[in-house]
């Protein structure tokens, strides 16, 4: 056998596998690319419809905000209007009721306060007058209480001395007294 015949087949075996071998890669590669290519079209899309969606709520809100300026800038006049109104009302009866009010009241306050502290010194001379009442009171019920103490005492004594002189009188016989009508000691 010839060497350089055989190395001609083998080179063209390998050349034959080599070249099956890259056409099912680049058939691979054409079907990745296809998948890739109809997913990137399905994220396209997706993203057409939400730009379709988000376009019309926007909008529909852009819409709305719209009218809602143009409603706010119409009544805002009448509005900052009624707000000077309100003002000048509040600062008018400001100036003609709660200021003289609010010096009524510290006038007042200050009457009070002056009759608070009149009446703590009542209060004071009235306690210290109580606890000078208290004191003679006390005073005038020990002389009370000592003065009659000897007045019982006194009258014990008299009763005592009455009760030992009836006694004494009882113990000396009568002439005229009977006996059984004595009485008993």
């Amino acid at each position: 056998m010839d060497w350089g015949f055989m190395s001609s087949i083998f080179w063209k075996i390998s050349l034959g596998i080599l070249l099956i071998a890259l056409t099912a890669l680049a058939g691979y590669l054409c079907a990745a690319i296809s998948s890739l290519r109809n997913s990137l079209n399905s994220v396209r899309n997706t993203l057409n419809s939400i730009e379709n969606i988000v376009n019309q709520e926007i909008g529909e809100l852009i819409t709305d905000v719209d009218k809602t300026v143009k409603e706010v800038n119409e009544e805002l006049p009448e509005l900052l209007q009624n707000l000077n109104g309100l003002t000048a009302s509040l600062q008018g009866i400001s100036e003609t009721e709660i200021q003289p009010t609010v010096h009524n009241i510290q006038e007042m306050s200050g009457a009070l306060n002056q009759s608070i502290q009149q009446l703590e010194d009542l209060i004071q001379k009235v306690s210290g007058f109580s606890g000078q009442t208290i004191e003679q009171a006390t005073f005038f019920r020990n002389q009370i209480a000592v003065s009659l103490a000897d007045i019982t005492s006194m009258w014990q004594g008299i009763k005592a001395g009455w009760d030992n002189f009836a006694s004494g009188q009882a113990h000396e016989p009568a002439e005229d007294v009977p006996t059984s009508d004595a009485p008993e000691v």
